[in-house]
Parts: C-alpha cells; sequence; structure tokens
C-alpha cells in the first residue's frame, strides 16, 4: 500500500452534510429558491460549490459568485460546526501513522474552514500538509487542491506512492488527473455506484474497511526513514526539527550493509549453483572429466543460464525501491545512447591495453590462463548472448541499478562510487579484473548520473562486453596484415573516446538538463 496518503474532508473524514445542506438552502433562498428536502442538496458535500450552485439551480456565474458568499455567510457562522467526525476515524489516523504512513488533507473547501474544523475535532495532528481552495476562488479544482499537496510534501516525482481517499467522483477524477489512484469512501455521499464508475481502485463500505491503507507496509526500518526523507525533504524537517542526517543516523548499519550486499549475493548465489549443478550433472550423464573442467566446459551455458533465472529476481528487487531515488533526467536520444557505448568500448579497450603495456597484467598471469580456460572452445553465438547481453543487463541491475544507488542514499555519491566499484571489483574474483572494473564501474556510473536511465549503462556495458569478445582477435588479424594497423585502432578509439565524452558532457546541447513534468521513469 501506499506510503503518502491524501484525505478528502467532507463525507470522508467528517460527516458534514447537516451544516453544508442548511447552508445551501440558506443561499438559495437568497434567490428564491426553496428547497426543504436536504436529502436533495447532498450533492453539494464534496464538489466546488460554484459548480454546483450553476448545475444545480442553473446560476450564472456572477449569480453562483453571489450564492456562494451567501453560503459562507452562514457557514463561517453556523454552518462549520454542523459537523461530526465519523467514529473509528481517530483510531484508523493513528493506525496509518503508527504505520509509518504520510498523512496530508486535499478537500475542494477553502483551507482556512479544513484547517478550523480539523483543530476542533482534534485531528490536524494526523496531517503532514493541509490543503484546501482559495477564498477567492482559486484552487477551486480537485486535481489543483491534489497538486498543490503533491507540491508541498516534495513528491511530484514519486507520485506512485500517493495514495487519494474519497467519497465523490470528484476526488476520484481529480485523483486520475494528476496520476494517483483513489479509494473511494462509499459510507460518505458517493455511494459505491458512482466511486466506481469514476475508477476508483477499492470501494470501503466503512471506516473500519480503510485499515487496508496501513497493511502491508514494508517492515525493514531503513525504508521508513528513507521514504521520509525523499517525500518531505525540507518541510518536514522544519516541521518536525528532525534532518535528513538525523533520520538516516536511525538505521542500523547491518542493515545498510545487508541492503548493499543483497544484489551481489542474490547474483552470485545463483550463479555459483547453477555451475556447479550443471557440471555435476554432466559428470553424473556422461562420467568423464573433473568437475573443474566441467566448469570450464559448460561456463557460458550455465551463466546464460543463471542469468535467465537471476534478472527477473534482480529486476523484482529494483522494482522495490522505486520511488526510493530521485534521478533529474537528461536527454536520453539515439545519439546520446551512440556516444555512452562507444566511450565505454573505446575506453575498456583502452585501458585494457593500458594495463598489458605496463605489465600489470603479466605481473598476475593466472589472469590469462583463467580467461583463456573460460572461452576456449566457448560458441561464439553463446558467448555473445551470455557475457555479452545478458551478464551485463544482471551486473547493472545488481551493481548500478540498486548497490549504487542504495549506497548513495546512505553515504552520498562519492562513497556509493567506490563501494560500488570496490563490489564490481570483487565480483569478477582476480586483480586485473578487479582494476578494470573498478574503473569500467565509475565511468558507468558517471554515464547513469549524466543520463538519469539505468539504460545508458546497461547499453555501454553490453556494447563493451562484446567489443571484448572480439577485440583481441582484430587487434591479432591487423597486426598481422597491415603495418601499424594495431596502433591504427588504438588511436581511432582515442579519438572516439574523446569525441563521445566531448558530445556526453562538454557538448552544449547536452548541456542543459531536461526535467520532466510528469512521472519519472525509474529504473
Amino acid at each position: 500500500m501506499s506510503e503518502v496518503i491524501l484525505f478528502d474532508l467532507d463525507g470522508t473524514l467528517t460527516d458534514s452534510g447537516l451544516g453544508i445542506t442548511r447552508c445551501v438552502q440558506y443561499a438559495l433562498r437568497h434567490f428564491g429558491i426553496e428547497e426543504p428536502d436536504t436529502k436533495k442538496l447532498e450533492c453539494f458535500i464534496g464538489p466546488p460549490l460554484k459548480e454546483m450552485f450553476m448545475e444545480y439551480a442553473g446560476l450564472d456565474d456572477e449569480q453562483a459568485e453571489k450564492a456562494v458568499a451567501k453560503y459562507r455567510e452562514r457557514y463561517t457562522s453556523k454552518g462549520i460546526f454542523e459537523n461530526e467526525v465519523y467514529e473509528g476515524i481517530p483510531e484508523l489516523l493513528q493506525l496509518c501513522r503508527d504505520k509509518g504512513r504520510i498523512l496530508g488533507v486535499a478537500s475542494s473547501k477553502p483551507q482556512v474552514f479544513v484547517e478550523q474544523i480539523l483543530e476542533h475535532f482534534g485531528l490536524r495532528q494526523y496531517f503532514d500538509v493541509v490543503v484546501g481552495a482559495e477564498l477567492d476562488g482559486r484552487r477551486t479544482d480537485k486535481a489543483e487542491v491534489i497538486e498543490e499537496a503533491l507540491h508541498q510534501l516534495g513528491c511530484e516525482k514519486n507520485r506512485q506512492n500517493v495514495l487519494m481517499v474519497g467519497d465523490r467522483k470528484h476526488d476520484v477524477e481529480g485523483a486520475a488527473a494528476c496520476g494517483l489512484q483513489c479509494i473511494g469512501a462509499a459510507y460518505g455521499y458517493g455511494g459505491r455506484e458512482e466511486l466506481e464508475q469514476a475508477g476508483a481502485v477499492y470501494v470501503a463500505d466503512t471506516v473500519e474497511d480503510l485499515k487496508i491503507l496501513a497493511k502491508n507496509f514494508p517492515r525493514p526500518s531503513w525504508r521508513k526513514f528513507r521514504l521520509r526523507k525523499e517525500l518531505l525533504g525540507q518541510y518536514r524537517e522544519k516541521k518536525t526539527g528532525r534532518s535528513e542526517n538525523d533520520l538516516m543516523a536511525q538505521i542500523p548499519m547491518k542493515s545498510k550493509i545487508w541492503r548493499i550486499l543483497k544484489p551481489m549475493l542474490t547474483y552470485d548465489i545463483i550463479l555459483i549453483l547453477v555451475t556447479y549443478l550443471g557440471a555435476l550433472l554432466l559428470m553424473t550423464f556422461t562420467g568423464m572429466g573433473s568437475l573443474e573442467e566441467r566448469m570450464y566446459q559448460t561456463s557460458a551455458l550455465m551463466t546464460c543460464i543463471a542469468c535467465l533465472i537471476a534478472i527477473p529476481l534482480l529486476w523484482k528487487q529494483m522494482k522495490g525501491d522505486e520511488g526510493m531515488f530521485t534521478m533529474e533526467r537528461h536527454q536520453w536520444d539515439v545519439p546520446t545512447g551512440t556516444a555512452c557505448v562507444l566511450l565505454v568500448m573505446s575506453f575498456g579497450h583502452l585501458l585494457n591495453t593500458f594495463l598489458n603495456v605496463t605489465g600489470f597484467t603479466a605481473f598476475f598471469s593466472g589472469y590469462s590462463q583463467l580467461a583463456s580456460d573460460i572461452y576456449e572452445g566457448q560458441n561464439w553465438l553463446l558467448l555473445v548472448v551470455t557475457v555479452g547481453i545478458l551478464s551485463s543487463i544482471a551486473e547493472e541491475l545488481a551493481f548500478r541499478g540498486m548497490i549504487y544507488q542504495r549506497a548513495k542514499d546512505f553515504w552520498g555519491v562519492g562513497w556509493a562510487a567506490v563501494i560500488s566499484g570496490g563490489l564490481f571489483g570483487l565480483y569478477h574474483g582476480n586483480m586485473v579484473q578487479f582494476v578494470y572494473g573498478m574503473a569500467l564501474s565509475f565511468l558507468l556510473i558517471i554515464i547513469y548520473e549524466r543520463t538519469g536511465t539505468l539504460w545508458a549503462p546497461i547499453a555501454a556495458h553490453i556494447g563493451e562486453n562484446i567489443w571484448g569478445l572480439f577485440r583481441g582477435q582484430l587487434m591479432n588479424w591487423l597486426q598481422g596484415h597491415l603495418p601499424g594497423g594495431g596502433t591504427a585502432l588504438l588511436l581511432a578509439e582515442v579519438l572516439i573516446c574523446a569525441a563521445a565524452f566531448w558530445y556526453l558532457f562538454l557538448h552544449g546541447k547536452t548541456g542543459n538538463s531536461r526535467r520532466e513534468s510528469g512521472r519519472q521513469e525509474k529504473q
């Protein structure tokens, strides 16, 4: 269930029917319209008053303005307190707060009246924000009210965490216009049929039914603090006096460490289990070769199977973080994607060449033998699918999509880059790949931050891994058939690397970010 809940007031939190209908009677009487049956006037509960006077009584714009003024004439003195809180509402609000929910009120009633009513009935203490219409007629549309509440909460880009609760179709339609789902309160004045037809995702017949709002809250303590920090920001700090650091400091270190390591452990355990089980099965049925030999012979196939198992699990873990992280979206199009791929491909080969030339690779001689054993005799198409595509996707989901983002959440960009890069290097299991993986990780993180989408490092990683499978053969062919061919390739890669870097980070076209106006895409 959502972590932020916006409630309508009339018909949802309080039974305000008597006061509203009597004030409507008073206003209509000014125009010579008598309506003794207050049941017929319950349509005024919830929607903007001016619109309802025009719709119900056929008043023109000027007359409707006068009707609203006459309504408020009685409402401010009597009608506002001809009202009562629905039984069970205080207990429901307290339960939601106890479960870590962030609560707000979004009402079409003028805000000054909303505040007064909530204070009078002792409900104001439960809400972080209270938003209503303005007395001058501004912000009467429900969608405008909800949008202002989202703005005050600082969660315009975290709308998937927000839920509206209301009793009329205007609440459902206003929520939908803002990209939110709405739960209907059928015990109010709209009724189940109206709410279902409007598109409410769930209709509560009683206040007791609304306890669904407090169910299924993620248990780890870090998430509660993180969401409050993300969604409330400076507003929450101003209200509570608790800074972001205060909130994050309360999260146990073991919880942070587990959050960081969980994606890598998920992938590693699946990879190891599938590889060992595959080799054991082959030994059992063929009776030939040692376990180590079988593991090398089936490494590509087993890695492929492991990735097909791991990717959905990693994706599910990452989707659980949805709404947790804000990342400014920048330009992401074909030229930008191409530049990302070319930058990482050329940088990867240049770095690999540097490690070879400096003797670093030779110093750790076991690396060359290990690489030879893994790739020797493997089907090249299977290697492209496994090493080039599937492994790249799994690694980006784990190391950039979750480990980096979670570490950044706890300790900031610098430490997050070091932690993500270090774990990415350790995951490869040898010193050469540790250095190579850590350097490549830093570049992928820079690209991730630059583009604001995980598709960028995924595409770049795929390009680098596929290029890495064949560039050695290409270099050998060039050196054997063309004088200076290998050097020419390296010089070309230097130029490509520089050009791609310039386009991504220095080119004026990509220098200005473009913020999304609606819901931010989450990776």
